[in-house]
């Protein structure tokens, strides 16, 4: 008994130094670059503190008073939230009818977009560059709207659908007796019981387009339509950085993400849970 009790104990022990090391190796980053957004370049590049010299809010009063920096957050401010709605819209008018409904071609419908998600998207940017310029939305926030839309709907759709699969089907023929039309039954029954499942894609879909570099660095050349995480790349000269205030703009641009988590994060675990059991 003493044996036993003695190796779970030592495999609790291992299990518990692992996932600090990991923890600490994935916010030490976070919180160094916490700690160099309240310093000055000269004290970043003069000596290593894992505590900064004072807490003064330079840095991040300068990335206020920085109208392009303003200006660019407010265009990746625009493009996501453009781009959740439609998200919204066509990934959960797709799940419903491939989930409650049966006629041909469901399923090669529903595999085609189950494939898409092992399409590299660096594959397909000389066919996305050239269709955007022809549709007059090269350099455009609808263009980039209708670009992370369309790159997200795959893996969307199949977390909705495995979603949306886990509610009885009972419920639907029940609604069906007492008169529901399809819209009804989507708006007032499907939709409210697949909440959490949405909240799991637009969490997702949200870090993916917000966190996003290389198609917003090609797709967006003018500098008035940067997104805030390409403007942070010409913070960076061949002379000069500043660190400390490159420092406050990654800080600033990780707050939507935080908060998004916070407010969201027990629909977060509740829709990956329910979706990974019907899966």
């Amino acid at each position: 008994m003493q044996i036993g009790t003695l190796k779970e104990a030592s495999g609790k022990g291992i299990k518990i130094i692992i996932l600090a090391v990991v923890v600490v190796m994935s916010l030490f980053p976070v919180y160094w670059t916490l700690v160099n957004s309240f310093r000055t370049n000269t004290q970043i590049l003069s000596v290593f503190r894992l505590l900064p010299e004072q807490t003064k809010l330079t840095n991040y009063i300068n990335v206020f008073m920085l109208s392009s920096i303003v200006r660019n957050f407010m265009n990746s401010v625009v493009i996501v939230a453009g781009n959740l709605l439609l998200l919204s819209v066509c990934a959960l008018t797709a799940s419903f009818a491939l989930s409650r409904y049966n006629f041909k071609l469901k399923a090669p419908i529903y595999l085609l977009f189950v494939a898409g998600i092992f399409i590299p998207g660096i594959t397909m940017m000389g066919m996305v560059y050239k269709l955007l310029s022809e549709f007059g939305l090269l350099g455009t926030k609808l263009g980039m709207m209708f670009l992370y839309t369309s790159t997200s709907l795959p893996l969307s759709i199949f977390l909705l659908v495995s979603f949306m699969q886990t509610i009885p089907e009972e419920i639907d023929e029940s609604a069906i007796i007492d008169g529901c039309s399809p819209w009804q039954l989507f708006s007032r029954i499907i939709f409210p019981l697949s909440r959490n499942g949405l909240v799991v894609v637009l969490i997702i879909a949200f870090v993916v387009s917000w966190n996003d570099y290389i198609w917003a660095m090609i797709l967006l050349p003018t500098t008035a339509e940067r997104t805030f995480t390409v403007e942070l790349a010409f913070f960076k000269t061949e002379y000069y950085t500043d660190y400390g205030l490159l420092s406050a703009c990654v800080i600033v641009g990780l707050v939507p993400v935080i908060i998004g988590y916070a407010l969201l994060q027990d629909r977060l675990i509740s829709g990956l849970t329910a979706a990974s059991v019907k899966g």
